[in-house]
């Protein structure tokens, strides 16, 4: 079984005083850079982030007619290893003797909603600016949530932020994928959960997009074979969206036994309701990868790091902080730095590194290029970043019970898979 020690070791870097970290990689190994690479396979235009780099790239065909995009939400790189070794994904580890498995990175923040963005724009966060889960928007002068499109404050408001004046299909200021495959002749669909077909992020992200929504595991493969067994004239992108890996290891935890058997069941519906099922006469074309957004970290749930408990530390903040538990934001009272600071090494010593804006975007934390207009605004004054896996900060007014999260630059968090295999 790979295990890429090599690979790792001389395309990726790792950040300072951070033990097993992993900065994100936006030159070609990287999540950045599926999309461009897909293009690329299809016959489309140059996208903003550029294809995979040549070590990659020379394992795969110059073109193919179908490329298909398994998005399995928060499955890292090093839990599809350890899933092969424990017997949960004997399908990949078969599946190795033809198809190619590398490690690639998140984005930062290692996060759904800035890397869905950077999927469905083929651009850096730094270009999109959709940074994190929770982000300060200047001029609607709020924290909003960027899954749900609703004020940080609410509950039960999905897609609430359009009172504010909040339009998504105008928030990104750029093209999204399938606007981009269709002046190249190239169809695209996307297989998703039906309740979030008409949400904000997909209204953002889906434009000349055909959706094909699923209230079930095995709608979601009968459909995609469906798709997959009818003749078309056009090369043909299509994505398939899972998320129950994330829902079940943000309860408990990145190795449980549910989260394992979840997805063995998820690879034994694809070879059985999917593969075995196909045409060979129309999909000898026909690329399939698995990948994920981010992978995660078991994080049991601890009060010390609840922001309720430290009522010194949040009089020091101008509002609470953003982005992710495990990446957060803050932005920080006239002065205050420096006490911040000392209160972090004072309650949890050695357990967090700081970094400032400026240093964040000079050194591309969050992506290469022209910077989105508004991307300075977004990102707090310091960021903090754990150095202890098991190390956090939560803040939302609701009970502390989550025992995975993601967000951070551990390469549990950072690395994820590019596994791929023809039909």
């Amino acid at each position: 079984m790979p295990l890429h020690e090599e690979f790792i070791s001389t395309k990726f870097k790792s950040l300072d005083k951070v033990p097993n970290s992993i900065l994100p990689n936006y030159s070609g190994y990287g999540l950045t850079s599926l999309v461009p690479s897909v293009g690329r396979w299809l016959g489309a235009k140059a996208f903003p982030s550029p294809a995979f780099g040549e070590d990659i790239l020379r394992h795969f065909e110059n073109r193919y007619r179908r490329v298909v995009v398994l998005l399995v939400d928060a499955l890292g790189y090093n839990q599809l290893l350890h899933l092969m070794e424990e017997g949960y994904a004997d399908f990949w580890r078969k599946k190795l003797d033809e198809g190619h498995l590398f490690p690639i990175t998140s984005v930062t923040p290692s996060t759904t909603a800035t890397a869905l963005t950077t999927l469905w724009t083929g651009a850096d966060p730094n270009q999109h600016g959709v940074i994190g889960f929770e982000m300060w928007h200047w001029q609607l002068g709020m924290v909003i949530n960027n899954i749900f499109h609703q004020p940080t404050s609410f509950e039960n408001d999905m897609g609430g932020l359009w009172r504010a004046g909040f339009d998504p299909n105008a928030f990104l200021g750029l093209e999204p994928v399938g606007s981009q495959f269709k002046r190249s002749g190239i169809e695209t669909r996307a297989i998703m959960p039906a309740h979030i077909i008409n949400s904000g992020l997909s209204r953002m992200h889906l434009a000349d997009t055909q959706f094909h929504g699923y209230v079930a595991e095995e709608d979601m493969w009968i459909t995609l074979r469906k798709i997959l067994n009818m003749p078309s004239r056009q090369n043909q992108y299509i994505y398939a969206y899972w998320s129950l890996v994330d829902s079940l290891m943000h309860r408990f935890g990145t190795y449980a036994e549910s989260v394992s058997v979840a997805f063995e069941n998820f690879s034994r519906g694809l070879e059985r309701l999917v593969l075995k099922e196909l045409n060979p006469d129309l999909n000898q074309d026909t690329l399939f990868i698995l990948s994920a957004d981010h992978g995660s970290v078991t994080t049991p749930v601890n009060e010390d790091y609840s922001l309720a408990n430290h009522p010194e530390l949040r009089d020091m903040l101008v509002l609470p902080p953003t982005c992710e538990a495990r990446l957060p934001f803050f932005y920080v009272k006239p002065w205050q730095d420096a006490a911040v600071r000392a209160y972090f090494d004072s309650v949890w010593p050695g357990k967090y590194v700081f970094m400032r804006r400026e240093k964040a975007l000079q050194m591309g934390l969050f992506g290469l290029g022209e910077d989105n207009a508004d991307l300075r605004n977004r990102v707090g004054d310091l960021i903090a970043i754990p150095v202890d896996p098991e190390a956090y900060l939560w803040w939302p007014a609701k009970a502390n019970r989550m025992n995975g999260r993601h967000g951070g630059l551990h390469q549990d968090e950072m690395l994820v898979p590019l596994f791929a295999f023809k039909a």
